[in-house]
């Protein structure tokens, strides 16, 4: 039997990680994340992005008057339409189960999200997350967690739940994220329910994909410290969700908090080719998450249909990081560290960041 190629370790900077078992040669596939736990792919790309591999119709064009939408339809009476870049993946998409059962419930949402939307007002909650005034880094886990405490018991009593999602007008983002939320809410009903056997990471030794899923960083707190308008939208569509799921998905509307926890800092866009001019939506691929970043990576992805790809780049020793780059590394050390402080909440330490500093090269 081989000896496998990397390893899930714990680390003192980063969570876990994973790291070379073995000298491995540049150019080795390493690793492959089969399927995203959850994915959406945004408003305006749906007619042109494959439901079933993400094949983008504008980068498939062999000729300036193709058309930028695929042709071939799926239609059923209760779902989203989907659209697919061959009748293989039509075929595909449609003899499983959990891409047909995310129509039908992405459905449900755009038609419930209509009905709100034909009202004169926001909605309201029936009470403010307790958020202080003045900097946000005052803003406590235990504020946090109040506040949800606070929504789940709202949301308890369907006659509020129902007065005032009939005067949400919940945002076009709002929706995708809610889309995104459910697509994960999908998979872990196909699996409790033993409908399909889903593709999880074999790196670890768990085979239930929300299991693995929940021990994925969260970034709650830093995401709302940074951002707190977003996390009133949380509790609003955690609401709607709550409100528009159907009835056999609405117990598992208590995923909503831990999908969302964990979606800033570990969701991968999912773009147009290389080129990555146009991102047609994202996903979290949870095995492609163990992946930590490094200003110089010896480790590239690449997604293939649904499939993403992790191959080294250069030679790797035997107890070395496999890492990617979270961003582009041909900013400078100030840039970089700002983006990935904005988007991933730390401060890059790799061994890069800190020889350019030490050498005063910041700018």
């Amino acid at each position: 039997m081989s000896q496998p190629l990397i390893d899930l370790r714990t680390t003192l900077h980063g969570g876990r990680s994973l790291f070379a078992m073995q000298p491995i040669a540049p150019g080795t596939i390493i690793f492959a994340c089969e399927a995203p736990f959850a994915h959406v792919i945004c408003k305006d790309y749906r007619r042109e992005v494959c439901a079933q591999c993400f094949a983008y119709a504008a980068s498939n064009s062999r000729n300036i008057g193709d058309p930028r939408t695929w042709s071939i339809r799926s239609r059923r009476e209760t779902a989203e339409s989907a659209w697919f870049c061959t009748d293989g993946c039509k075929i595909a998409w449609e003899s499983g189960v959990t891409g047909p059962m995310i129509a039908d419930v992405n459905a449900l949402l755009a038609k419930a999200k209509m009905a709100t939307r034909r009202q004169p007002k926001d909605g309201h909650l029936g009470y403010d997350p307790i958020l202080p005034n003045g900097s946000t880094a005052q803003i406590t886990q235990h504020q946090i967690d109040k506040a949800w405490a606070d929504a789940e018991e709202f949301v308890s009593s369907r006659a509020r739940l129902s007065s005032y999602c009939s005067t949400m007008n919940l945002e076009d983002m709002e929706l995708e994220i809610s889309r995104l939320v459910a697509s994960a809410i999908v998979q872990r009903y196909v699996f409790d329910h033993g409908l399909a056997n889903l593709a999880v990471s074999s790196i670890i030794s768990t085979s239930n994909p929300w299991a693995e899923f929940l021990g994925l960083q969260s970034s709650e707190l830093s995401n709302v410290r940074m951002r707190p308008y977003i996390f009133a939208a949380h509790l609003r569509l955690y609401a709607f969700l709550c409100h528009s799921l159907p009835q056999h998905l609405k117990p598992y509307a208590s995923m909503v908090r831990g999908v969302l926890a964990r979606d800033t800092g570990n969701a991968f866009g999912i773009w147009d080719g290389d080129s990555k001019d146009e991102m047609l939506g994202w996903g979290l691929w949870v095995g492609a998450s163990y992946f930590n970043h490094s200003c110089y990576p010896n480790v590239k992805k690449a997604r293939v249909g649904r499939t993403m790809h992790f191959t080294t780049t250069r030679s790797v020793e035997t107890g070395e990081e496999l890492c990617i780059s979270y961003i582009d590394h041909d900013q400078t050390i100030t840039q970089r560290r700002q983006e990935l402080e904005d988007s991933w909440f730390f401060e890059c330490r790799c061994q890069r960041c800190q020889s350019e500093k030490s050498d005063g090269c910041v700018h």
